[in-house]
């Protein structure tokens, strides 16, 4: 489930369902603490036989080393881009949104470009007590990719997924490529045009599309509860459809990024500009950020354009200075050396008429 919320910021008192979950990665947790408690208290107990509902529609059995996971698998015709080449796109659907030990991921859909299209594979848990062959299966969908992106995954999936990886006293850790957080990078380089940075508002605003018919996120836990009680599908398969629009959308949107982090956007302004180059300064690129605020500078528009050119004055005042100090520096540094090699002289050189020697 992608998280939307947009966290307090520093000045704010209350603690809301976003802090909350950003508790779930936090220093009072530590997976080898965890660990430590678990086998204090012993063997897990074998989870009770209950009956559990018949999977959802084009989910087949996948068989792993911890019993059957649920898996459904589709390939679709959509348009390779080089931004996205062997990444997998990750997105989860919870019990809930405060994290903790108390939260299961039961839902987990993986895209990954595919040299014909893009492969979609969706995970669902249909009991508490199949968590192990879905964390594996999923761990098997992720493991190889050479990075991962997700939306708020950096606060909310990952580190939930990684609690629920102990907790079902799974060997190691939860493996995966370099994570890319694609919420932080839209809030780095779209903040100008959007005030929210839901995954929403950047479908309908910058990615150019609407969902029809969609399930909110909100209401995909009642959808889960509703089928493990009394096997109701009809939210469910909305459910899932939500979850498989959101990996989708991530790779879309990842590409569009891609495109703006390279500056290949035809419509930006501006504000996109200088928004860019800050991203890049951050990141240690200063001579593409230079080049960012210059293109900033030169379209004229208003106040961010003139926020750019005054980083840019600043910027050649301060290299002025340095080039000013170095040049000061250089001429005391030939001064000390000429008085080093003074002192040097042997006693009476000054006798022998050696004083008007070039460099003496």
């Amino acid at each position: 489930m992608v998280r939307d919320d947009e966290a307090p910021g520093p000045s704010t008192t209350a603690v809301g369902p976003h802090e909350r979950r950003r508790s779930v990665g936090g220093s009072a947790w530590t997976a080898n603490g965890l660990r430590e408690r678990l086998n204090r208290l012993g063997a897990p107990r074998p989870p009770p036989r209950r009956a559990h509902p018949d999977p959802p529609r084009g989910f087949e059995p996948l068989l792993t080393p911890y019993g059957l996971a649920w898996r459904r698998l589709d390939f679709l015709n959509q348009p390779p881009t080089s931004a996205a080449a062997g990444f997998a796109y990750l997105d989860t659907e919870t019990t809930g949104l405060a994290g903790g030990t108390g939260t299961l991921a039961w839902a987990a859909a993986v895209a990954r470009v595919q040299p014909g299209g893009l492969e979609l594979a969706q995970l669902i848990l249909l009991g508490p007590g199949q968590e192990p062959p879905m964390l594996h299966a999923l761990q098997e969908e992720i493991r190889d990719a050479p990075g991962l992106a997700t939306y708020n995954g950096a606060s909310f999936d990952l580190p939930l997924l990684r609690t629920r990886w102990v907790l079902a006293r799974m060997p190691g850790d939860l493996e995966h490529g370099p994570h890319t957080d694609l919420l932080r990078l839209a809030r780095s380089l779209l903040r100008p045009r959007l005030q929210s940075c839901t995954l929403r508002t950047v479908e309908l605003r910058y990615l150019g599309f609407e969902r029809e018919e969609d399930l909110p996120g909100a209401l995909a836990p009642e959808a889960y509860f509703r089928f493990l009680r009394f096997g109701a599908r009809d939210l469910l398969e909305a459910a899932l459809e939500h979850n498989r629009q959101d990996v989708l959308s991530l790779y879309h949107l990842h590409h569009r990024l891609q495109r703006r982090l390279q500056g290949r956007e035809l419509d930006m302004r501006a504000a996109d500009w200088l928004a860019l180059g800050r991203h890049l300064w951050r990141r240690g690129r200063r001579a593409d950020a230079w080049r960012a605020f210059r293109c900033s500078a030169e379209l004229r528009e208003g106040e961010d354009s003139e926020k750019a050119a005054e980083l840019i004055a600043r910027r050649l005042r301060r290299l002025r200075r340095r080039a000013l100090r170095r040049g000061r520096d250089r001429h005391l540094r030939d001064r000390d050396r000429r008085v080093a090699l003074l002192d040097q002289r042997p006693q009476g050189f000054h006798q022998l008429g050696i004083e008007g020697v070039p460099g003496f």
